[in-house]
């Protein structure tokens, strides 16, 4: 098992929220279908958000809380969101969900992994409230593809 500091993990959160939206972005640019465009958009809105706040997690941070080692084996990007391998600009709006919510689904379970791994009583807070708006925007993106019919 490897070690990361909490920053570490921030760092790899926001990078994967980063590829993710670059993908959504690029299937954007190749579809010709307004609703699955639509939902594209706003799932790389979601992604975007999910990146500054990461971003913005990480500055407001303390560095000591930032600075804690975790056993914390981060894998490869392309491994947290292999099943984009099988995007193509003409998924359907609920292909798309699926892989959006397996992303959300891998990042909570990361999250709940340091939670039960933290060391101080911050950290485990930190990745709580991760926990808590991983499950909020996946919440957000079920409802978002629900309504996509009145698009």
């Amino acid at each position: 098992m490897s070690y990361a500091t909490v920053k570490d993990v921030l760092d790899y959160s926001r990078t994967l929220h980063e590829h993710a939206r670059n993908l959504y972005q690029q299937l954007r640019d190749q579809t010709q279908r307004e609703r699955v465009d639509m939902m594209l958009k706003l799932l790389a809105e979601h992604e975007d958000a999910l990146a500054k706040t990461m971003t913005s997690t990480s500055e407001s941070t303390a560095k000591r809380v930032l600075d804690e080692w975790h056993q914390f084996e981060p894998g490869s990007i392309s491994e947290a969101i292999s099943s984009c391998r099988e995007c193509h600009p003409d998924m359907t709006v609920e292909e798309l969900v699926e892989i959006a919510l397996k992303i959300d689904d891998y990042l909570i379970t990361l999250y709940r992994h340091m939670v039960s791994e933290a060391t101080s009583e911050a950290s485990r807070q930190l990745f709580e409230n991760l926990v808590q708006l991983e499950e909020t925007e996946k919440i957000r993106t079920v409802r978002a593809a629900l309504s996509v019919n009145d698009w």
